[in-house]
């Protein structure tokens, strides 16, 4: 009798097995294509351009960036720290001083 109740678990096990096995093989896919999925290029360019908006220093980024091509563009054009004139020139001087110290505290 033995035997045959050992069969019988044996056999028990053996379903119990190959279920898990093809379950396991189910999970194994479903994440395979996930992982294919998630590396197409337009879903890292999706994924990228969402975690870019979603971040929470986004107004604070773009301020100072825009901030920077401001001064930059100011300090570029208008005042010129090697212009002929001399009020121009110091100006220019004393605002690039003054950017970068700015610049330096953030």
């Amino acid at each position: 009798m033995k035997s045959t109740n050992q069969n019988i678990a044996l056999s028990e096990k053996i379903e119990y097995l190959k279920s898990k096995q093809s379950a396991d093989l189910m999970v194994l896919k479903n994440q395979y294509f996930q992982t294919i999925n998630s590396l197409k290029p337009i879903n890292i360019i999706k994924t990228a351009t969402y975690d870019f908006i979603s971040s929470p220093n986004l107004k604070s980024t773009l301020i100072n960036g825009i901030i920077g091509l401001g001064t930059q563009y100011l300090s570029k054009n208008f005042l010129n720290e090697y212009s002929a004139n001399p009020i121009k020139r110091t100006l220019g001087r004393l605002f690039k001083f003054a950017v970068k110290n700015i610049v330096g505290r953030r």
